[in-house]
């Protein structure tokens, strides 16, 4: 059954988001027991994603809330998801708060260790819309600390996982998982063993991991940002990209956007010409994003080619792709169009967080989908044999895939080709953008430079 959950999982993720890029999936242990700690931008979509990232099984815990739904609750006892009983759930007025209350969850935890399992834990204790991580709760460190100090599961490794969002709320975006440099127990216990406060400073030392592999600002306005000026410098450097990836992987902006930070902090001790340099440079910026945003072209189609050859070879590629791919795409997009429908209807409802409209759309999207296969495979079944049936319902999830990497496809070409037209009415703007995105990327790289290895002393 968790296999057969995952694969539904990996399917629904795959369809509500463009790209999932993952990094560091070589630090996980295949045999050793660890613990998973996770930040926690975005629900029940964060569990799925990384148990179907984890090459093992993954032992899920989950705030107690989730279960107040009996049938939600048997479900996910089946599953073996374990209850986080929070003291903000649990508290009664005029009453302290047990402190017992998470034995149970905290000896399941330590028994799966000791069996060399793996066990997800949000140490941030809730899903939230804020632009950082909130403070960690103590729960990962002290589990850890059970277990090490149990013999039980004395090799155990907390591996820091970080997710990234490009727009957690919106279909066909993107998303960065990156698995960040473990904590061994060996080392640790080394380290801290004459720490009186151990579970608080492993617990610091966990969000420090955490932290190196998650995007934090101390504003939304900080974070819209800094993920505008570091898509537009990726672009920069960035060359004319192949019609059929993915248009920019989010780790490459991700990279920029914490060089940035670093940069910002060290601009307030510059003196008043980098500043200056600074503001014109995101002027400019600007000024080059607005043109080309005006002319309705991407930055990274400024550099297109122009040559008749390849322009020909363009438009019998791709049409070459519609006439074979686009049959089986039509036949996804309309066997798929009304379950995507309902589920986007449903998700977009009262909506209380960002988080709400992917997490309902992918619980109400593989509901409503299974629904329509099994009525789509019972009437063929019917009407021509459990052979069809079989070939019909194995074509459904292979033409909705081929449907949206088409789909995604023939945007990027619609992009690309808008681009040679409007170029090739008017080479002279290809190339006064063109020289423009070079000197761009000249200073760009002098800037960083400058700021990043001289020596920077107080404003002036």
């Amino acid at each position: 059954m968790y296999a057969l959950l995952r694969a539904i999982a990996g399917v629904a993720l795959r369809w509500y988001y463009r790209d999932i890029q993952i990094e560091g999936l070589e630090r996980v242990p295949r045999r050793q027991p660890v613990l998973l700690v996770v930040n926690h931008p975005n629900a029940l979509v964060d569990a799925l994603l990384v148990g179907w990232i984890m090459p093992r099984r993954v032992l899920i815990t989950a705030k107690s809330t989730i279960f107040a739904n009996p049938v939600a609750a048997a479900l996910l006892r089946w599953l073996g998801v374990l209850p986080l009983y929070r003291a903000s759930d649990v508290a009664t007025p005029g009453q302290a708060v047990d402190p017992a209350r998470n034995r149970d969850t905290f000896r399941a935890v330590r028994e799966a260790l000791a069996r060399g399992g793996a066990v997800l834990i949000f140490p941030e204790g809730k899903s939230h819309d804020e632009p950082a991580m909130v403070p960690l709760k103590t729960g990962a460190a002290r589990m850890a600390l059970q277990a090490w100090q149990s013999a039980s599961a004395t090799n155990l490794a907390i591996l820091p996982i970080g997710l990234t969002f490009e727009r957690k709320d919106a279909p066909r975006s993107r998303v960065l998982v990156q698995i960040g440099e473990p904590i061994h127990s060996a080392d640790w216990k080394s380290e801290t063993n004459a720490d009186a406060n151990i579970a608080e400073a492993l617990t610091a030392e966990i969000d420090a991991r955490l932290r190196a592999v998650t995007m934090n600002y101390a504003t939304i306005d900080d974070a819209m940002r800094a993920v505008r000026l570091s898509s537009m410098i990726a672009a920069l450097f960035e060359e004319v990209p192949p019609i059929g990836v993915v248009d920019r992987r989010l780790a490459s902006e991700t990279t920029i956007a914490r060089r940035i930070g670093e940069l910002g902090a060290l601009l307030p001790r510059a003196d008043n010409a980098l500043r200056a340099q600074a503001d014109q440079l995101i002027r400019r910026l600007d000024s080059t994003q607005h043109v080309a945003a005006k002319h309705g072209v991407l930055i990274e189609d400024i550099r297109i080619s122009l040559e008749h050859q390849r322009a020909a070879t363009f438009v019998v590629r791709e049409a070459w792709i519609v006439l074979v791919a686009g049959p089986i795409a039509l036949w996804g997009r309309i066997n798929h169009w009304l379950p995507f429908r309902a589920a986007r209807l449903v998700a977009m409802r009262s909506v209380d967080s960002a988080a709400d409209p992917a997490m309902r759309t992918l619980v109400a999207g593989a509901a409503f989908v299974l629904l329509t296969y099994l009525a789509q495979t019972a009437v063929v079944w019917k009407f021509w044999g459990p052979m069809i049936a079989g070939i019909y319902l194995l074509s459904l999830p292979l033409a909705a895939d081929i449907n949206f990497l088409l789909s995604d496809r023939l945007r990027r070409a619609a992009r690309r080709a808008r681009a040679y037209f409007l170029f090739r009415r008017d080479p002279l703007l290809q190339e006064r953008l063109a020289a423009e995105l070079e000197t761009l990327r000249r200073d760009v790289i002098a800037f960083d430079r400058a700021l990043g290895e001289r020596e920077v002393g107080a404003p002036a």
